[in-house]
């Protein structure tokens, strides 16, 4: 039903019980109106007719008296009338006497009867005694007829009022229904989607205030909508940002119920969870993780961390699992968020990085103990070669030194060995292309590999050259080599291999080698191969597993020097009786690196003119310098000796024009050999200088800084054989190549 209708019914029902209230009012009031109008003409009749009966000439002629009676009757609307006597004997009367039958009792007052008799009766007391009373009857047809026709016109009124009103609530209801279609149209064409939708607004009444009002609710709904469909833009970018970043993740992220019962993972997750052991990574599955002790739990009230390893078939994986609570109103919502890394590598590299600096530190005991061997040597070297220049020694006494000597000189050589496991020298590099360096390489060590055992060079066409001094390269295939020997049996093999590859950043090799080209290369055997705890030792100087007296266990700590302090990094696979792999990586050389000089670039300086040369020795040993010193006296030189670079200084301005040349140690107190070297340099000391040293204390000493500076360098213990030459080189020639 339309709103225009149910308008229309309204009004016309509310306006129907109205003129139902007020017919019924209005028929109320003619009623009582017409009552009253028939108790007036019968109270005027009635007095009529009881003066008509109190008269006495009427009273004594009943005939006359009936005729007066009649007359009375005559009269409109009264139907009949009597006179009676005391004793209610009727004296006269007139009209329709029939009624009086159906009269039981007679009304003593005003009253209808259902036959439209309107009773009335008067009672006539003289002296308080009853005289005669008056009775007549009043006809209501007149008065009905005159209400019914009242009614009639009240109710042709109520109708016109009625179809008036209707019309009326007709065009109200019109223009309210079509001003409510109007925003009903709004309203739906808004509901499709069309916010901001506008009505068209005319007048100021109340129905143009809603329309304005709809108006601005609807430019606010486009308002409103319009930023919650950016904010949902921006949420759904952010959202898809966040899972993109989140799913792109190395590590696993995934979040769990209190029951541990998976709820999300990103893709790294699902697969790390699998490694983990569980079959089933999809939402809702429960998640089990092998090896966790029973008083462990990842779901803690504070962040945990728990590592675990991968069971079943190797390579086993390292993971470390640390989780954190998301907060929640109550525990059933509680949420865990956990954070899987695999850290295998990170471990691997973590335990290559310990073992480095342990070795390091070992390099450093062992350098220092060298050091101070070197300089003890260089005593029982020095003593040795100079006593034996004397021409008075027995040749027992001769034999006993020349034995002291060689034992020195052997003892000299382990030193450089431990030296080369734990300090960088400066050594002449150059660019060695490897296959070219192995083929020759492996022709030399035949010889030593027995027969059964196959000897083989596998060689990588895309080739591949290194930056190595070549000798040391040497000794390093020499000790894998003979190593492989001494561990292979006689139908094992050796193989001799060389890989080019890609170095990654997330490669092992990478925490110490750049990212790049690289090239590899690695001895393999089929020997007895190592234990776990043997092969974490290898390295170290002086350990070996060979019987005692078969070796000094400071080869492949020699190998593990050379490789680690010439840029490259040393690598050992091996499992017992499954032989094994040493493999040396280097970044690949592309240029040919700068040759170290072999040469002085300085001017050659002309040697002083006297025969008789003296020489400034700065050497902070005791023991050392008087060493030095008798080789220095035996090859006929002078010396000024000093014990530290600032006393070498006040020497040198005392005796400036003597000196003509400086030998001094490297690592000295107060003032140390290569600041010594500026120093004497900046006063305008063009002389040769001669630097000496067991081992450079400073990582990175490059000896080709000095190159413009010094003119010699000899390596401790000193042999008077070296020191002559190289006094020749400087001193004789002018010139001097290292």
């Amino acid at each position: 039903m339309s709103f225009r209708l149910k308008t229309v019914l309204g009004i016309a029902a509310i306006e129907g019980f109205l003129l139902l209230v007020l017919v019924w009012s209005s028929s109320t009031t003619l009623v009582d109106t017409t009552l009253e109008e028939l108790s007036k003409r019968g109270e005027t009749a009635l007095g009529m007719l009881a003066n008509a009966s109190l008269d006495p000439l009427l009273e004594s002629n009943l005939a006359t008296l009936n005729e007066y009676v009649t007359a009375v009757v005559r009269n409109e609307g009264i139907i009949y009338a009597r006179i009676l006597n005391s004793e209610d004997t009727v004296v006269a009367e007139a009209g329709d006497l029939s009624y009086l039958d159906k009269i039981q009792e007679v009304d003593s007052s005003p009253a209808t009867v259902d036959d439209g008799i309107y009773d009335i009766r008067k009672q006539l007391n003289i002296g308080g005694l009853k005289q005669l009373s008056v009775e007549l009857g009043l006809s209501t047809t007149q008065l009905q007829s005159t209400q019914t026709a009242s009614l009639k016109r009240l109710g042709l009124i109520a109708l016109v009022e009625m179809l008036l009103v209707a019309l009326f609530s007709l065009g109200l209801g019109s223009y309210l229904t079509r001003q409510l279609a109007r925003l009903e149209n709004a309203a739906r064409t808004v509901a499709e989607g069309e916010l901001g939708h506008q009505v068209d607004e005319s007048g100021s009444d109340e129905i143009a205030q809603t329309i304005h009002s709809f108006n601005k609710m609807s430019l606010q709904l486009h308002d409103n909508f319009k930023k919650v469909t950016d904010s949902e833009a921006r949420l759904l970018e952010s959202q898809q940002r966040l899972d993109g970043l989140v799913a792109s993740l190395f590590e696993g992220v995934c979040l769990v119920n209190a029951n541990q019962k998976l709820l999300y993972a990103n893709p790294a997750a699902r697969r790390f969870l699998k490694m983990l052991g569980n079959d089933s990574v999809v939402d809702g599955s429960p998640l089990r993780f092998e090896g966790l002790d029973p008083e462990q739990s990842l779901l803690q009230e504070s962040v945990t961390a728990i590592e675990l390893d991968t069971a079943g078939d190797p390579p086993v994986h390292k993971f470390e699992i640390s989780s954190h609570m998301v907060a929640a109103e109550s525990d059933e919502e509680k949420e865990w968020v956990l954070v899987l890394r695999d850290v295998t590598e990170l471990r691997r590299s973590q335990a290559g990085i310990m073992e480095h600096e342990r070795l390091a530190a070992v390099g450093q005991l062992a350098a220092g103990i060298a050091h101070d061997f070197n300089n003890i040597l260089a005593v029982i070297i020095a003593a040795s070669e100079v006593t034996l220049l004397s021409d008075s020694l027995t040749d027992e006494v001769r034999k006993n030194l020349g034995v002291v000597l060689s034992q020195g000189e052997i003892a000299a050589d382990r030193v450089r060995q431990i030296l080369d496991f734990s300090r960088k020298f400066d050594e002449e590099l150059e660019r060695i292309d490897l296959q070219e360096f192995l083929t020759e390489t492996i022709e030399l060590f035949r010889p030593v590999v027995p027969d059964g055992v196959k000897f083989e060079l596998q060689l990588d066409p895309r080739g591949g050259s290194v930056e190595f001094n070549r000798s040391k390269l040497q000794q390093v295939m020499a000790n894998l080599i003979l190593n492989a020997v001494d561990a292979t049996p006689e139908d094992g093999e050796i193989t001799i291999r060389t890989k080019r590859h890609w170095i990654h950043h997330t490669d092992p090799i990478a925490a110490r080698l750049p990212v790049g080209d690289g090239v590899s290369l690695s001895v393999i055997d089929t020997g007895v191969g190592m234990t776990t705890a043997t092969k974490d030792r290898i390295f170290e100087p002086f350990f070996t597993t060979k019987p005692v007296g078969k070796g000094t266990g400071l080869g492949l700590a020699q190998v593990y020097g050379l490789v680690t302090q010439n840029g490259g990094e040393i690598q050992v696979e091996s499992t017992p009786e499954s032989g094994s792999n040493f493999t040396i990586s280097f970044p690949v050389c592309e240029e040919d690196r700068r040759d170290a000089p072999q040469s002085s670039v300085r001017e050659a300086r002309t040697p002083p003119v006297n025969s008789d040369l003296t020489l400034l020795l700065v050497e902070d040993q005791p023991e050392v310098l008087q060493a030095v010193e008798w080789i220095l006296n035996s090859l006929g030189y002078r010396c000024l000796t000093a014990t530290d670079g600032e006393n070498a200084l006040e020497i040198f301005e005392k005796h400036r024009g003597q000196i003509a040349a400086v030998i001094s140690d490297i690592v000295m107190p107060k003032l140390s050999g290569d600041k010594l070297v500026a120093e004497l340099r900046s006063r305008g000391f063009e002389q040769p200088i001669i630097l000496m040293s067991g081992y450079f204390p400073k990582e990175g000493l490059d000896l080709h800084q000095f190159s413009d500076s010094i003119d010699g360098f000899l390596q401790k213990p000193i042999r008077s054989s070296d020191l002559k030459e190289v006094l020749h080189r400087c001193l004789d020639d002018g010139s001097w190549s290292d």
